[in-house]
């Protein structure tokens, strides 16, 4: 099955809803952000930073209804505008835990792939994600690296746009054993493959260090993500708005379980 017959199976899933009015239809850019409202807040902090353009700049907010049955979730969708240009779509979903992460992942994709595309050409997804160090695995063993810098990763779906090479070039590609036990990265990365819709899915992984050390890493690893999604999609990110937005957690003591993975898919 070609991406434009994945496009319209997954449209046709909810086109009684659509035909309803319960499915409103988005109006989405050419590079379209997914942003995952984590607990940490990284999420947050990385819509914050991203604008159109350094100064001045504008956004356009709106919540879509999801519409999961008896479940009333939103979505917030902010438009990247550079006058009357359009530059980027932002699709940020709040924290969810299972199962409705991943019924309200798939709804997102499916406004995605029923969305009126400013231009002919079908939206890169950027999905940008900063993962705990103990929910990446290789092997059964914890990540590690040889030098202090933490490496950045891309993981590749579907069809090849010139904004997910540059992004490619850009990072490293994840050993084929790696496994995902963080269950938001774990379901997109499942559904979006699904879909096949272009997608470039960027991940750092979280420090190890001691605390005041990993606040430092973290925060110049969420900075590296950033940027790197701004300069591949024409848009700006302000690194000063990632100190004053990101809130993140105590890591917990050494020797706790990580508990049971969603699923590792990776590999």
């Amino acid at each position: 099955m070609d991406l434009e017959q994945n496009l319209e199976s997954l449209s046709l899933q909810n086109s009684g809803e659509t035909l309803s009015g319960k499915l409103r239809r988005l109006k989405v850019s050419s590079n379209l952000f997914f942003v995952y409202h984590d607990q940490d807040g990284f999420g947050n902090a990385i819509a914050r930073a991203l604008n159109p353009t350094p100064h001045p700049c504008s956004k356009a907010f709106e919540l879509v209804d999801l519409e999961l049955g008896d479940a009333k979730l939103n979505a917030s969708v902010t438009q990247f505008m550079d006058g009357e240009n359009l530059k980027a779509t932002m699709v940020m979903l709040d924290h969810l835990e299972p199962p409705l992460l991943s019924l309200a992942i798939n709804s997102v994709l499916t406004k995605i792939a029923d969305a009126e595309h400013i231009l002919s050409t079908i939206p890169t997804i950027i999905a940008p994600f900063l993962v705990p160090a103990s929910k990446l695995k290789l092997e059964g063993r914890l990540l590690t690296t040889n030098s202090g810098k933490l490496p950045i990763y891309s993981i590749q779906v579907g069809p090849e746009t010139d904004v997910s090479r540059a992004i490619a070039a850009k990072t490293q590609k994840p050993p084929p054993s790696l496994q995902i036990h963080y269950e938001p990265l774990a379901c997109f990365l499942h559904l979006v493959r699904a879909a096949n819709l272009p997608t470039s899915i960027i991940v750092g992984q979280r420090s190890q260090s001691p605390f005041n050390q990993a606040l430092s890493e973290d925060l110049q690893t969420l900075s590296e993500i950033g940027q790197l999604a701004a300069s591949t999609t024409g848009t700006y990110f302000q690194r000063e708005q990632i100190s004053t937005n990101w809130i993140p957690t105590v890591k917990p003591a050494s020797g706790g379980g990580v508990g049971e993975p969603w699923l590792a898919f990776y590999g």
